[in-house]
């Protein structure tokens, strides 16, 4: 009889729940365990605090005892505001997974499958060809702006690496999750933070068109991944693309044109000038074509949740 899977969901947020929740009703035989960064998770759960010293061998004895088949990490930020500065605790949190991987190897464990999430922003912006990013274009090394948005993905791409460098030097299955700008449930985005702030504005000048995933389709983006054990890159985007300027005009936020200068200024600390002029579009066709992934919800329904 083949051993009974395990999964271990890491998270920070309602993200993890969710994505547990929908894998433990689809009924399969499997143990599903949450683990979360924060202090304030359910009565009973388990926890760890990635800024502890002690955390990586904490980590490390609970995957000795789970002994998990796929670890799942969802506490990688999504947005370059939440939490503040999240490029540091986003490159802390590998560093920390990482370490208590190699001590649960070093302690004759073995290694889980890996996967993450991550997000479209690791591709930067396209100031010409190509206009839509696959999971082949090459990340850049350096940002354009010297913005927090341009931090935060640098982090996001370092943390790719780091982690992608372990799975395969340890010959484990790894699967990295893009996704796009998240709207219409608990999870801030880029986009989110532009549509929320007190002074929204444009680039005079350009209209750069607009990729956003409502939070339910990315939930079952990722118990996709999970179920069929994806070992691949993937883009996760929603159904429609649409320039900025309509975007904006669904969600009934009045932003108005404003000189590339006074917009940079202007900008939510979220999002930057670079965003607001030009392309940030990914190809989302390998993850229907792998997965079976297809976006339910319409630009409509994630304008229409509360932010």
């Amino acid at each position: 009889m083949a051993a009974r899977e395990t999964i271990l969901v890491i998270g920070r947020d309602a993200l993890a729940h969710d994505v547990v929740r929908r894998l433990v009703a689809q009924g399969a035989d499997r143990r599903v365990v949450v683990v979360s960064t924060t202090s304030a998770g359910a009565v009973g759960e388990r926890s760890i605090d990635p800024a502890s010293p002690a955390c990586a061998r904490e980590l490390a004895d609970m995957l000795l005892e789970l002994k998990p088949t796929t670890l799942v990490l969802l506490a990688l930020s999504q947005s370059p505001v939440t939490p503040p500065q999240p490029w540091a605790g986003d490159a802390a949190l590998a560093d920390m997974l990482v370490s208590a991987l190699d001590r649960c190897v070093e302690l004759g464990g073995r290694a889980p499958a890996l996967l993450f999430l991550s997000s479209t922003a690791v591709y930067g912006v396209a100031l010409a060809s190509p206009i839509v990013f696959d999971e082949r274009s090459a990340l850049p090394r350096e940002s354009v702006f010297p913005s927090a948005h341009a931090r935060w993905a640098e982090a996001l791409r370092a943390v790719e690496r780091r982690l992608v460098t372990w799975a395969v030097t340890a010959r484990v299955r790894v699967a990295v999750l893009r996704t796009a700008s998240v709207l219409g449930g608990p999870m801030d985005s880029p986009i989110a933070a532009l549509l929320a702030a007190a002074v929204p504005v444009r680039v005079l000048g350009y209209d750069p068109p607009c990729q956003v995933i409502h939070y339910d389709d990315l939930v079952e983006g990722i118990t996709l991944a999970i179920d069929q054990h994806c070992g691949e890159v993937l883009n996760l985007v929603g159904r429609s693309v649409v320039p900025l300027s309509r975007l904006l005009a669904m969600a009934g936020v009045f932003a108005p044109p404003l000189p590339g200068p006074v917009a940079d200024r202007l900008a939510p600390t979220a999002m930057d000038g670079a965003h607001l002029r030009w392309r940030t579009l990914a190809d989302g066709r390998r993850a229907t074509a792998l997965l079976g992934f297809r976006p339910q919800r319409s630009l409509e329904d994630c304008l229409r949740a509360p932010r």
